[in-house]
């Protein structure tokens, strides 16, 4: 039994519904709309760690979602498709079911797909046996709902619940706005390190905090660049890629009764991939519950675990490439500069690796 209050427990559940919706920056407003008293104490307290989703078209970007498999003897590791691939990288995960899986998580500039003669380079020298990727047309982000949360061995008791989850529907405030470099670069700055101040992310850029901030406030937060913001607790163990090959919304709806599911992407050839993350005590429970919805509703799956170790061989996330962001506020990326940037990544790994 829980040692807090639970008109506490309420209005904590009730306040880290908000920190995903607004954020955890505007403490006044988030006292306001929970009636809890020193937001910031709390949420210091509990070691909430909150990242700003980024939303992607808004920003000019795509993402898509691949799925490589190497050869056997590839001497390739997750951290490396960062640098092979030019920092165009925001996750790169490996599976820990199986021996040769890698799962990318690809941006690049809207309406661009250059990147894949890097992945059909990398399938000619042998390095990667074949891959699949696929556009993310439309995506859902799910609040975490905090309700079956446990705040005093902060883990989650229940990882199903009875009833499918709303996902945020935030509404467009971009209005034809378009980011400039600070934006772009704030944010970045702040999903790469989400415990960087504003004072660190004003001097790697040569501003004052206080212009940082406005950008911050006034456009990546107030013109919509963000689409939620993830709200980690306690130790998260693992991450989970699952594709099923059916786009059905009740499938969708099905999937968003696992409490920590946190978002869905439709991808081009209809296929619906959910980004999970999850406790090690919740594996079992969650993938037995796919199971059993694929059974109820007809779908193939695929499903990777990827877990987050302290050395990070499963699990490499990075922020927005913003430093291929100019300051005339375009995304300046070339195939010639992705072939040159390629060769001279590959070359440095494989010197890495000779030796082991």
């Amino acid at each position: 039994m829980s040692m807090i209050d639970s008109t506490v427990i309420q209005k904590l559940t009730k306040s880290l519904h908000y920190v995903q919706r607004f954020g955890d920056h505007n403490h006044e407003l988030l006292g306001e709309l929970t009636g809890l008293e020193n937001v910031r104490n709390v949420l210091s307290n509990l070691k909430v760690l909150v990242i700003p989703s980024p939303k992607l078209d808004s920003l000019g970007l795509s993402l898509f979602h691949t799925t490589i498999k190497l050869t056997r003897n590839s001497k390739v590791q997750p951290l490396d498709f960062y640098y092979l691939l030019d920092g165009m990288v925001v996750a790169s995960l490996r599976d820990v079911l199986t021996s040769d899986t890698i799962v990318l998580d690809v941006v690049f500039p809207r309406g661009r797909w250059d990147f894949v003669q890097i992945l059909e380079m990398m399938s000619r020298g042998g390095l990667i046996d074949n891959y699949k990727t696929y556009l993310e047309y439309r995506r859902e982000v799910y609040p975490v709902d905090y309700s079956t949360f446990n705040f005093d061995t902060l883990t989650f008791e229940r990882v199903i619940l009875d009833k499918p989850r709303e996902p945020f529907q935030l509404p467009d405030l971009t209005d034809d706005f378009k980011p400039d470099w600070i934006d772009v670069y704030t944010l970045g700055k702040k999903q790469e390190n989400p415990l960087r101040s504003w004072d660190e992310i004003a001097e790697s850029i040569g501003l004052t905090s206080d212009e940082v901030v406005d950008h911050y406030f006034n456009h990546v937060v107030g013109k919509g660049l963000v689409d939620a913001f993830y709200t980690y607790l306690g130790k998260t163990d693992f991450r989970m890629s699952l594709i099923v090959n059916d786009t059905n919304e009740e499938i969708t709806r099905e999937l968003s009764r696992i409490v920590t599911l946190l978002r869905i992407s439709y991808l081009h050839n209809d296929k619906i991939y959910a980004f999970i993350v999850g406790q090690r005590h919740t594996l079992i429970d969650i993938m037995e519950f796919i199971n059993k919805l694929s059974s109820a509703y007809h779908f193939s799956y695929e499903i990777y675990v990827h877990p987050i170790t302290p050395l990070r061989d499963f699990v490499r996330t990075y922020s927005i490439p913003y430093e291929h962001f100019t300051k005339d506020n375009k995304w300046s990326i070339t195939l010639k500069e992705l072939k040159e940037n390629f060769e001279k990544e590959l070359s440095r790994v494989l010197e890495e690796r000779k030796n082991t």
